[in-house]
């Protein structure tokens, strides 16, 4: 039986799906199994996985989305570990064996996951996903609600964490299922970050975290209304999803007031002060959402002139 099963799940991964591979039959660390889903691809995905049907255990999804493919090879991994790697992602070759040694030694653990480099078509574009804020290790569901660092394809998981809390909610409008998964093992275990590089993330067009912000906005405030419902421990803490909540409204209410977008800004402004009623900030901000766009445009570039003659007097010592 191998220690690891390696979930690869793909749609028209054709022309990515050939590096994620490589970038596992490279690892250090020898035993495991590779399981990969295609979900329905309708490219040339199939052919490039031909040259390593015997090497994987190749199963079919009747594209059904990526938890759908995760939970079919979940159903037949036979790791004491799982692994996931998003078929665009690419491993450091050190990977498993970095990650398998902790969790061999700290059986505690039930989520041990890593840092990452993020690269696109021009190269590595950002050394360390991590490098501007602590991520902390041990029990960290409350945490999670507020920031999910906790990367598909980063994350080395005990097959017993699925046992006890389940699989992947299949849900084939809402994505964000991944962010729902880590905090139900959260509940139950301790996640440990490994501070260190041992995946190349890829940037592309086509990410979810970059398409459609106004979709991914509606996915989180269903994906709340789950946690509330499957995770007893958030039930339990109303303050601490309101101000989960809150955030969101008024973050992204934030970045829709800096491109103008005033009627999407005003509208989540407005749920940010029905959130927190006494923010002076949420407030401020809902008052400048009225102001004109023809107003608040001359504003908004004055202010960046500003800030940057202040870097040009900072960086030249003026």
């Amino acid at each position: 039986m191998p220690l690891v099963s390696v979930i690869i799940p793909v749609y028209n991964g054709e022309k990515f799906i050939g590096q994620a591979l490589e970038s596992v039959y490279s690892q250090t660390f020898r035993d495991f199994e590779v399981v990969v889903i295609d979900d329905g691809s309708t490219d040339g995905t199939l052919s490039v996985l031909d040259a390593y049907r015997d090497r994987l255990i190749l199963l079919k999804n009747s594209h059904g989305g990526p938890a759908s493919s995760r939970n079919r090879g979940l159903e037949i991994a036979r790791g004491s570990f799982i692994a996931f790697l998003d078929a665009d992602d690419i491993w450091v070759p050190s990977k498993l064996e970095r990650q398998v040694a902790v969790a061999l030694a700290h059986p505690e653990y039930g989520i041990i996951t890593a840092d990452a480099a993020t690269f696109d078509h021009t190269g590595i574009t950002e050394q360390s996903a991590a490098a501007h804020k602590f991520i902390p290790s041990g029990f960290v569901l409350e945490a999670l609600l507020f920031d999910n660092w906790i990367a598909n394809s980063c994350v080395l998981v005990r097959r017993e964490c699925f046992d006890k809390v389940g699989f992947f909610d299949e849900d084939p409008f809402v994505r964000g299922e991944d962010w729902i998964m880590w905090m139900r093992i959260a509940a139950h275990y301790q996640v440990f970050f490994q501070n260190e590089v041992l995946l190349h993330y890829r940037r592309h067009g086509q990410n979810y975290s970059h398409t459609n912000l106004e979709k991914q906005f509606d996915d989180l405030f269903i994906n709340f209304d789950k946690v509330e419902r499957q995770i007893s421990k958030l039930a339990a803490r109303p303050d601490l999803m309101r101000e989960a909540k809150f955030r969101v409204c008024f973050r992204r209410g934030k970045d829709d007031l800096r491109i103008l977008a005033l009627d999407r800004a005003r509208a989540k402004l407005r749920r940010a002060v029905g959130y927190k009623p006494l923010s002076a900030k949420a407030w401020l901000l809902l008052g400048v959402a009225y102001i004109p766009s023809q107003v608040l445009a001359p504003l908004r570039n004055l202010m960046r002139a500003c800030r940057r003659l202040i870097r040009h007097q900072t960086e030249t010592g003026r």
